[in-house]
């Protein structure tokens, strides 16, 4: 199967649209054979080299003994292979790749992320998982500071998660205006809430995921969004799994937005409050906590693409 394809795009409009849904560039490129030329691609992971080429081209590497190339990919797929990494329950919460994103200084208005993830079925519940953001300055690790709400200047992220025992799709968010629980922490907030967005494990599922940041420092016209197939999330026909300015409508309860037709409008997303914050690295993370001992997690990684526009789905391969 084609390696893990990375897409980053990059733009920004003031009041922008609903992002798109469906095909997106990918379907050019069936299989995504030849995406990694495309001028909007700013990374491509496909997996099809060997395991030591592909880890040396990640800035850091944790669980390289769990992680192994195997012929399971997703249907249409121009390659041969994917990536595989195993949590081992007792040996650890991390397996995970990391990268700074090329030209990442300071980083991108907007990145597209898209990737095709296969959760086991006897998958230990996952704490963390695949992630889009921005650090200032730009570090070749993971610095996420849980528990504690950026300034503006400093960092922020964005994940799409398949968030814990309850094994559904949410964000996982943390940026300068985050909302904070109970008990005065900070930990990441979550934009969906809709027990109906579950995680079909035991196949191949493609997901995207879009941070835009604000170009107004002062302002609120930011925005994130994560697709499932190709597909925004909807309740009662309006995209929740797309959160910018003016849009969902909803209530904030702690720190979590849930999506309400007689809520108030979303207010947008104020990522940053300087200049020197952009889009500048993604984090392949499989994060397990609670792990029964010796209890094998198994998740496989493929067709990973970062890019300046909508990615969408593969179309298949020609014959």
């Amino acid at each position: 199967a084609a390696a893990a394809v990375l897409v980053l795009a990059s733009a920004a409009t003031a009041q922008p649209e609903p992002p798109p849904e469906g095909l997106g560039f990918a379907a050019d490129y069936p299989g995504d054979a030849g995406i990694a030329a495309d001028d909007r691609t700013i990374l491509a992971e496909m997996f099809e080299d060997g395991l030591e080429d592909i880890l040396a081209r990640y800035e850091t590497v944790r669980g390289a003994e769990r992680m192994a190339l195997e012929p399971d990919t997703p249907a249409g797929s121009a390659g041969g292979q994917s990536l595989r990494m195993t949590h081992v329950g007792g040996e650890g919460d991390t397996v995970d790749l990391y990268t700074r994103l090329p030209e990442y200084d300071p980083g991108y208005d907007t990145v597209f992320l898209r990737f095709y993830v296969k959760i086991a079925e006897d998958c230990w519940p996952i704490h963390h998982f695949v992630t889009l953001g921005g650090r200032n300055p730009a570090t070749p690790w993971p610095d996420p500071q849980a528990g504690t709400r950026p300034d503006g200047t400093d960092r922020f992220s964005t994940a799409v998660e398949p968030f814990g025992d309850a094994w559904r799709w949410d964000f996982y968010t943390y940026w300068m205006e985050m909302r904070g629980n109970p008990g005065g922490r900070f930990w990441g907030n979550n934009f969906v809430n809709d027990p109906d967005l579950t995680v079909a494990r035991g196949e191949w599922v493609c997901v995207e995921l879009m941070v835009r940041i604000n170009e107004d420092l002062d302002g609120h016209d930011g925005a994130h969004a994560f697709w499932i197939d190709g597909e925004l999330h909807a309740i009662d026909g309006r995209a929740v799994s797309y959160a910018g300015p003016g849009t969902p409508n909803g209530r904030w309860i702690w720190d979590s937005f849930h999506p309400a037709s007689d809520g108030e409008p979303f207010e947008g997303m104020r990522w940053r409050a300087s200049e020197d914050l952009a889009v500048n690295y993604l984090w392949l993370l499989l994060y397990i906590t609670g792990a029964g001992t010796g209890h094998e997690s198994n998740v496989w990684f493929d067709h990973v693409v970062a890019a300046t526009e909508y990615i969408g789905p593969m179309v298949p391969a020609d014959p």
